[in-house]
């Protein structure tokens, strides 16, 4: 016999309102994988500070100087916070710099307020400056030496409290670089925040071991972000280029081996912060035009930036780099 037409409404309804449950919780449950917020609609950082070597100087010892801190925060409070600067580092390589550039103009990115042109050759003369059809000025800013701290440096001109340090061949899809600011608003303001993670793990003799990160069951953790394609506040800027003996050490360390200058900043930011880096992906990987011979794919390249992480922790007599496992991907999670 056939259930009364009111019964089997009743049970569509219930097993619609049951799917439906199902559908949120599962959503919720993978949402939670990528990041937790807190109370107050913060990202929740899942973090652990790096365990120290047996044989390094360990945590305790890490002293930043607040004072240098505090006032770099109150100098760039009243900059634009819902525009970024781009800071784009180029040093003879004119295909990749017009690519990039081509990427960022041609299409309207709203909240693109300057792009900067680091131009690292101080032995040839810059292209003049230009805006985009979007009203998008071009600054092309001299460098007088060829340093990978030109980059780093707080300009006296940004008008905006994020900047985007980024190299001449690498970049987001417009869309997913909107998308990479409002997510570092709205979580990342004093993370370095971007595309590029890598690793950082303790050797048994004390040393430490740079690496691409581990895609293995367990291994989900990173402690850096790359500053080829990363926002950072302008604050952490100053603060990398002031007078605090730490950072002018680091910033010689960077002009004497020509290297690891992201790895740098990535020890001051957690240094002054106590927090890790944010890997952010848009709904397209970002693109990278380093060649097969670049030099991340040189056979002492791992063991160079290894390097740089035990001589950086020695100099800062410390090792403050913050694992991090929660990362934000732009889209829908399927189901």
């Amino acid at each position: 016999m056939d259930a009364p037409a009111h019964s089997r409404l009743s049970s569509r309804a219930l097993r619609r309102l049951t799917v439906a449950l199902v559908a949120f919780s599962s959503t919720a449950i993978l949402a939670l994988g990528l990041f937790s917020l807190t109370p107050s609609g913060s990202l929740g950082s899942l973090r652990s500070p790096l365990a120290a070597p047996k044989h390094s100087q360990g945590q305790a010892s890490c002293q930043a100087s607040p004072d240098i801190w505090d006032a770099a925060r109150l100098k760039y409070r009243n900059l634009s916070d819902d525009k970024f600067t781009v800071a784009l580092q180029t040093y003879h390589r004119e295909r990749e710099l017009a690519e990039t550039l081509g990427v960022l103009l041609n299409t309207s990115i709203p909240s693109l307020l300057e792009v900067v042109v680091v131009w690292n050759d101080p032995d040839t003369t810059p292209p003049g400056d230009f805006a985009s059809p979007h009203g998008v000025p071009v600054r092309y800013r001299h460098s007088p030496r060829n340093s990978l701290n030109e980059k780093l440096w707080p300009d006296p001109a940004y008008q905006t409290q994020a900047v985007l340090l980024s190299d001449d061949d690498v970049y987001y899809r417009p869309d997913d670089l909107e998308f990479v600011f409002q997510t570092w608003r709205k979580f990342g303001r004093h993370r370095l925040t971007g595309a590029l993670a890598r690793c950082a793990a303790p050797r048994p003799d004390g040393s430490w071991e740079y690496s691409f990160c581990s895609r293995d069951a367990g291994n989900d953790a990173y402690s850096m972000i790359l500053t080829n394609l990363a926002f950072a506040h302008v604050s952490l800027m100053d603060y990398y280029s002031s007078d605090d003996p730490a950072a002018q050490r680091v910033r010689s360390y960077v002009d004497d081996h020509f290297n690891c200058e992201d790895i740098a900043l990535n020890f001051l930011a957690s240094m002054l912060t106590g927090d890790g880096p944010l890997l952010v992906q848009g709904h397209e990987r970002y693109v990278n035009m380093e060649p097969a011979q670049g030099i991340s794919r040189k056979p002492h390249h791992l063991e160079a930036r290894s390097r740089c992480l035990s001589d950086l922790a020695d100099i800062l007599a410390c090792m403050p780099l913050v694992n991090e496992t929660a990362h934000v991907e732009r889209g829908v999670v399927p189901l």
